[in-house]
């Protein structure tokens, strides 16, 4: 049962989520797109959990305590995801989860040691390192066609509504219409400030990647789902401390804003994308604003 919650946790946890229903309903969403994509998620989960306790002393309450609300799984979930949107149902995609989430686990066991990570919050950084890694490995696997079937149309839809469901979901690497929705009606089941912000976010990123892009809804939707994650985690749970209210509100816009040229930029790279243009930029708005809070402490005492 412990095992169950914490691989259900573990889907939650890719929206900041911890409560057991909110990662049923990313499960919900998996399975929209494609069973299989659910079952790369649960899979990666479990490996990443397993190795991260056996990296860890077993009898740690709080590695298992973390364990058991999805921490230790999340990247996990999103290599499964990342293997099987690239190579199919395949042996390639099986090995691709199995060593990813293994190396994800140990990844994050080497950042615990830096000490700048008692503050900073890891995000998906480790999957994205990991996964950008291995991804040109497995390259001569890849798929051409995705192993999520497509899904154009739930009818008709303005393009900016369109380019931002599929910017929802995307943040689970997928572009299918409906699991966008069930993404977005997560965020709102987990709380108003949360479904505003993501909403927010990838309502004014997706806009921005029309702007740049020329309009198509598919790419607009790339470009989106960085802004959803980034006004998330600044607007919704990383807040500028003892802020104005201006301030509080502008930040988070203008971080979800920043992913989309910077998206752009790390397509030049030919790199795998995932999602570090959501991770560069809230790491970087998070240490200014943890200098500027320094800096305000050492004023106030000289």
């Amino acid at each position: 049962m412990w095992l169950v919650r914490a691989l259900i946790r573990s889907q939650g946890q890719i929206f900041f989520q911890r409560a057991t229903l909110s990662g049923l309903v990313v499960l919900l969403a998996l399975t929209v797109a494609s069973p299989c994509l659910a079952g790369a998620a649960v899979l990666g989960a479990a490996v990443q959990t397993g190795v991260s306790l056996l990296l860890r002393r077993p009898s740690s309450v709080s590695a298992q305590s973390d364990a058991a609300d999805g921490i230790h799984g999340f990247c996990g979930a999103l290599t499964g995801c990342a293997a099987l949107l690239a190579c199919g149902p395949s042996t390639a995609a099986l090995t691709w989860t199995v060593l990813g989430s293994a190396l994800c686990a140990l990844f994050v066991r080497v950042l615990e040691r830096i000490r700048i990570f008692t503050w900073l919050p890891m995000l998906t950084g480790p999957f994205c390192a990991v996964n950008s890694a291995l991804n040109p490995v497995f390259g001569r696997w890849h798929q051409d066609v995705s192993a999520v079937p497509p899904f154009e149309s739930i009818g008709p839809l303005p393009d900016l509504v369109s380019g931002t469901l599929r910017a929802c979901a995307q943040v689970l690497l997928t572009d299918h219409l409906l699991t966008g929705l069930v993404v977005l009606a997560l965020m709102f089941l987990a709380g108003a400030r949360e479904g505003l912000w993501s909403l927010t976010g990838a309502v004014a990123a997706t806009a921005l990647g029309f702007w740049i892009l020329g309009g198509e809804p598919a790419a607009a939707g790339l470009a989106g789902y960085c802004g959803f994650l980034t006004a998330l985690a600044l607007g919704a749970l990383f807040p500028p401390a003892d802020a104005a209210r201006a301030v509080r509100l502008i930040v988070p816009l203008a971080g979800a804003c920043l992913t989309v040229p910077l998206w752009g930029a790390l397509q030049y790279t030919g790199m795998a994308m995932y999602t570090w243009p959501f991770v560069l930029t809230t790491w970087a708005v998070l240490i200014a604003q943890h200098r500027w809070a320094r800096r305000e402490v050492t004023r106030a005492a000289s």
